[in-house]
């Protein structure tokens, strides 16, 4: 009697799961992909605005409650956490080299906002005949 009124139901957990992903928000993905191949556009579209408030949600949930509690006893440890949400996220931009045309733009960006504060100074030695 208590299988028919909460049916048991099984979410896998993998490896590669991000910290937030949780087991209703992994079915509610499953119930989204069913929807999209069967063609229910409507209970797809609605599935999907609920999945990414949920997905949204939770991983506001999980970095505040990551970043929170350490900072003031232990702010080593605050800071490490910090680094490694940090670092997680960086993995995820694409690591392709700049070309030259990017790096010397650069370079000359770089030059000009060394050479504009000396620009505006004048010199207070009056100048040497020769």
């Amino acid at each position: 009697m208590l299988d028919e009124a909460i049916p048991v139901r099984t979410v896998r957990a993998h490896c590669t799961d991000k910290p937030w992903m949780t087991p209703n928000i992994k079915a509610l993905i499953k119930a989204r992909q069913k929807a999209f191949t069967k063609g229910e556009t409507p209970k797809y579209k609605s599935l999907h605005a609920k999945v990414t408030k949920l997905i949204s949600n939770a991983k506001a949930t999980y970095y505040k409650s990551k970043a929170e509690g350490s900072h003031q006893s232990n702010p080593a440890k605050w800071y490490k956490t910090i680094y490694k949400l940090a670092a997680a996220t960086e993995d995820q931009q694409s690591l392709s080299s700049p070309d030259h045309a990017d790096l010397m733009a650069i370079a000359d960006r770089l030059q000009r906002s060394f050479i504009k504060p000396g620009q505006e100074i004048q010199p207070d030695t009056p100048r040497l005949q020769a």
